[in-house]
């Protein structure tokens, strides 16, 4: 189905990638941002349909200068993970779910992380949420020209998208912690990579990390596996925090393997 992925092309900040399919080019922004945020154009022969917003401000100047580029209306924004811009797509439908317009609100696990990242980066960052017009379900859904397959999660949705069989979920990452809430989070999670080993889509779209394809599935149960037997058998946070570096040097994002600790104790 894929028949091609164009070279990196380097902007001043991050970096794009497209891939091309048949019927659908997708491109993918790395932001390089802290958090290695990832956002996503879904390019047709007439429009554009992005997916996640870049929450810095030097982001959203650049990306919003590559979707003039493309020459095409960016007529559709999806959120599900990763609000930000405000404004900046006012101009677009957006496109979330009853659970992520809740974890996006007051009182929100979305809305509490940007408040928190706000308080760490200023004026850096433009939090401000896009406002939903468009509620979507569980299920099919058609936004422009492209169908999708809308899975409901705790606090918001993954996708799939059955014409290009790609995947879109919140964080995989080659080699990247990942947040886990609970023994029953990383279970669920360990389910959802054996589906995708099973089923094998062309791409995994996330958004901390560039697209893979299912090769990264094999590394990653083994990362999940061994996060769930440190965490039933460390003391505290600290040891659990050491543990999982020792057996994963060479992962990024300590955050996000902070925040999993405080949960898991």
């Amino acid at each position: 189905m894929m028949k091609k992925t164009t070279a990196m092309m380097p902007l001043g900040i991050g970096a794009v990638r497209v891939y091309d399919f048949d019927s659908v080019r997708i491109h993918a922004y790395e932001t390089k941002n802290p958090f290695a945020d990832e956002c996503y154009l879904f390019e047709t022969g007439r429009e554009l349909i992005g997916l996640e917003a870049p929450l810095f401000r030097d982001n959203l100047t650049e990306f919003a200068d590559y979707i003039q580029s493309l020459n095409k209306p960016l007529n559709h924004l999806i959120v599900a993970y990763h609000p930000g811009g405000g404004n900046a797509y006012a101009s677009s439908r957006v496109y979330a779910t009853e659970t992520a317009k809740k974890s996006m609100g007051e009182g929100g696990s979305i809305k509490a992380m940007l408040d928190n990242f706000a308080g760490g980066f200023g004026d850096k960052l433009n939090t401000e949420i896009p406002a939903v017009t468009d509620t979507i379900k569980a299920g099919k859904v058609t936004i422009g020209s492209i169908e999708f397959i809308v899975t409901d999660t705790k606090e918001s949705f993954d996708l799939e998208i059955p014409a290009l069989n790609v995947v879109y979920t919140h964080m995989v990452g080659r080699r990247s912690h990942n947040i886990l809430e609970s023994p029953e989070h990383i279970d669920a999670m360990i389910g959802q990579m054996r589906d995708y080993e099973r089923r094998k889509p062309s791409l995994i779209l996330t958004t901390h990390d560039v697209p893979a394809t299912v090769e990264i599935v094999t590394e990653k149960l083994s990362y999940l596996k061994k996060v769930k037997e440190l965490a039933a058998t460390s003391k505290d946070r600290a040891s659990f925090i050491a543990g999982v570096k020792a057996a994963f040097p060479d992962y990024d994002g300590e955050h996000f393997l902070e925040v999993s600790a405080g949960a898991l104790f």
